[in-house]
């Protein structure tokens, strides 16, 4: 399969790297001249769970190919993905599909624009995966990825796709309920990423206060909601259950948000926090605290950008 992986830090360089490994066609499509400079020079570098690897594979911007791509899998974040995939539009031919397992909701539509609904794999993956540097990424264990059609039909590319990611040791099954992980994923995201993002807390120090652990679960709570409302059968517990092994386990992790705003990036406001608060006022359901955040996020990352 020809595949062209839009964005090429942690996730992105995690999918290429495996799939160039499983011998499919492989090309980054990347902005950062840092990021392009490192790739070219020393190759995709890949290092942990699956050995240490440097995968030889093209990349620039998407002006730098002329020819569709069988298989686009997008992998910047939700605020960037219209942009992306105008940029990219030289290589979706009519025969070509995309794949998000982007965090949060709206990238299908996002996406829609540019390939039809009949050409877009949706799903979400738990993949741990961590830039160290431009072109180096660390894999410090195992993940899992489902997906499923977002038309909701199955089709013989639909499981080609799926095949493929699983051969290529990550992992994927076909779920044709992934909606529900996808905003199982959305209200973890929404209240650790919020959170952390705010106060600049790691996921342990969050779990250790009963003041944070209260707006987390509350977060928690208002997110099933606008789901169940949705029709989506989410599983309230397991979420729980998922946040609780993160505060145990994973304590000194800094949630992406916490990452962009420490580097001064724009945090991915629009697609997780601020998308489920839009979502609960469609739906005439009471989302305050998740609304608050969503509105002190979107003040902090309008600061930093003025900086």
């Amino acid at each position: 399969m020809k595949i062209a992986v839009i964005g090429a830090g942690a996730m992105g360089g995690l999918f290429a790297g495996r799939l160039a490994e499983g011998n499919h066609e492989v090309s980054l499509i990347e902005v950062s001249g840092a990021m392009i400079d490192a790739i070219t020079g020393q190759g995709l570098r890949m290092n942990g769970l699956f050995g240490e690897n440097a995968y030889r594979l093209p990349v620039g911007p998407a002006d730098r190919y002329s020819d569709p791509f069988d298989l686009l899998i997008v992998f910047t974040k939700g605020m960037h993905t219209t942009s992306a995939m105008e940029a990219a539009r030289n290589v979706i031919g009519p025969d070509t599909w995309a794949l998000t397992v982007q965090n949060g909701i709206g990238n299908v539509e996002a996406i829609e624009a540019f390939i039809t609904r009949d050409r877009i794999v949706m799903g979400m993956t738990n993949w741990p995966s961590t830039l160290i540097e431009p072109g180096l990424i660390n894999v410090p264990g195992e993940g899992e990825i489902k997906v499923w059609a977002a038309n909701g039909q199955a089709s013989a590319t639909l499981e080609a796709i799926a095949g493929a990611l699983d051969a290529a040791g990550l992992n994927c099954k076909l779920d044709p309920h992934v909606e529900v992980a996808i905003w199982e994923k959305l209200a973890f995201n929404s209240a650790l990423n919020s959170l952390t993002a705010i106060t600049g807390l790691t996921v342990g120090e969050v779990g250790d206060r009963e003041e944070s652990r209260e707006i987390v679960f509350t977060i928690l709570d208002e997110v099933v909601a606008v789901a169940k409302a949705r029709g989506l059968a989410v599983d309230a517990d397991h979420i729980r259950q998922s946040v609780e092994h993160a505060f145990a386990n994973h304590r000194q992790h800094k949630p992406s948000m916490l990452q962009d705003r420490l580097a001064g990036r724009r945090m991915e406001i629009g697609t997780i926090t601020g998308a489920v608060s839009k979502a609960g006022a469609a739906l005439g359901i009471a989302a305050p605290v998740t609304r608050t955040f969503a509105n002190l996020l979107t003040i902090v990352d309008g600061e930093a950008s003025r900086v």
